[in-house]
């Protein structure tokens, strides 16, 4: 079966009641909650279950492929799918207002795994309170399952779910709720009788990492807001912005050069994937290079280089040596691409064949997405012996032994290959010189 076809659309309306899971028996985890919303994805498209098994169904593998899980993922996912019949969750909305509570039932039902014609296949069904509103939902959140499927902790991604059902509300606030109400949503774990843990930790070890996550790898800007009594932080809100569309680069093959780069000045591999996919190659590469030249500069250390290429992408002046203007200069240059000195008929000759160029990056992709399991497996271990004939960086190798090869860094070179093992002649794109001439 296809991945494509059981995912369907990208984004996927989920339940309100399904945002702020209070779980009673046992812990909810990132991967557990991932695959849960996958399913529903999958489940949503099929609109009904199958007649003679009264269940949803689809390969083990487009469930994992769904959250772009690794192998570990793939190997725990058992685990995880028992954990969503046997233990008890309290649903309700994040606005109480908004729906009557659901009281206590499991995740699903029941859930089998078999095999079909070779393959593992997973098959599940919710419980009856609960499968109209999973299948039609009169009030939800809109997620986007290539967000959630980067994130990694529960925290984050349960933050990122509830915050998306405020994106659009006139408010842009969430309900205000005790911060200990939100400890069990984000954390993922049963309150116990006696809650022991103090806000400032709770703030420090959750919230904070939290929000810097959502910011970093989703379409939203959030930012919490504590409401006091007396002295004490009481009370909890999140006010939430979508972030202004940037052009839409992840179906472009990733000049890893920049990533690398990144990576050797100290920048964790997956963020500067992530950041590169936000923020695209001209800025990000600007970017780097700006960190790299100050850390080579004597004096002060540059103590968090995560912290500091983040401010440098969101285009705010840091080093206080510089003055007004110099930091204005700098910061124009990184937020906008140089001015292209030529005449409107090669911008406009330009474009096109960008435009052709990205359309045929989206099809060349949904081909390699749609090979069965037998030809992805035989197409990724020819595509490793290139990549070791051609010495890559061990960064884009890891990547590939992990299972991601859908990873940005990995799928540039991959598209290339495919191109050139399918068509017989070597990818050529359009890209631009320094000059202003089209390649």
């Amino acid at each position: 079966m296809k991945v494509a076809q059981h995912l369907g659309s990208d984004r996927l309306e989920k339940p309100v009641s399904t945002l702020a899971l209070i779980p009673k028996t046992a812990a909810i985890t990132r991967v557990g909650r991932q695959a849960y919303t996958v399913m529903l994805l999958i489940a949503r498209d099929q609109g009904r279950e199958d007649t003679d098994t009264g269940m949803f169904s689809a390969p083990l593998n487009t469930v994992i492929r769904g959250f772009e899980g690794n192998v570990s993922a793939s190997n725990d996912l058992k685990k995880h799918l028992r954990s969503m019949v046997t233990h008890v969750v309290e649903w309700q909305s994040p606005s109480p207002s908004e729906t009557i509570e659901w009281g206590a039932c499991a995740l699903l039902s029941e859930v089998r795994l078999f095999k079909k014609n070779g393959e593992n296949w997973l098959s599940w069904a919710y419980p009856p309170s609960l499968r109209q509103e999973m299948l039609n939902p009169q009030r939800y959140a809109q997620i986007r399952r290539s967000t959630i499927a980067q994130f990694r902790t529960h925290a984050g991604l349960a933050l990122y779910e509830i915050c998306a059902r405020y994106k659009d509300n006139p408010s842009h606030m969430t309900s205000k709720q005790h911060w200990q109400w939100w400890l069990p949503v984000l954390t993922g774990k049963p309150i116990p009788d006696e809650i022991k843990t103090e806000f400032r930790f709770f703030n420090r070890d959750t919230i904070k990492p939290a929000v810097d996550e959502v910011n970093e790898i989703s379409e939203l800007t959030v930012t919490v807001r504590e409401h006091k009594v007396g002295r004490t932080v009481e009370y909890l809100q999140f006010e939430v912005y979508k972030k202004a569309e940037t052009q839409d680069v992840s179906a472009q093959p990733v000049n890893f050069v920049e990533v690398v780069h990144a990576q050797q000045l100290g920048i964790d591999i997956e963020v500067a994937e992530d950041l590169y996919l936000r923020y695209g190659a001209f800025i990000f590469g600007k970017a780097v290079q700006r960190l790299a030249a100050r850390i080579a500069m004597p004096g002060t250390p540059v103590f968090s280089r995560h912290a500091y290429l983040k401010v440098l992408l969101s285009g705010r002046a840091i080093d206080g040596a510089q003055s007004p203007a110099e930091g204005a200069s700098t910061v124009e240059h990184i937020e906008k691409p140089p001015t292209r000195l030529v005449n409107n008929v090669a911008e406009q000759r330009f474009d096109k064949l960008r435009e052709r160029e990205s359309e045929r990056v989206k099809k060349v992709r949904a081909e390699i997405e749609e090979l069965n399991a037998q030809s992805l497996v035989l197409l990724l271990d020819e595509f490793k012996a290139h990549l070791t004939t051609r010495h890559m960086p061990p960064t884009v190798m890891q990547r590939l032994a992990d299972g991601k090869w859908q990873s940005a860094l990995v799928m540039g070179e991959l598209i290339r290959f495919y191109w050139k093992k399918s068509r017989g002649s070597e990818w050529m794109g359009a890209e631009m010189l320094p000059n202003g001439q089209i390649n």
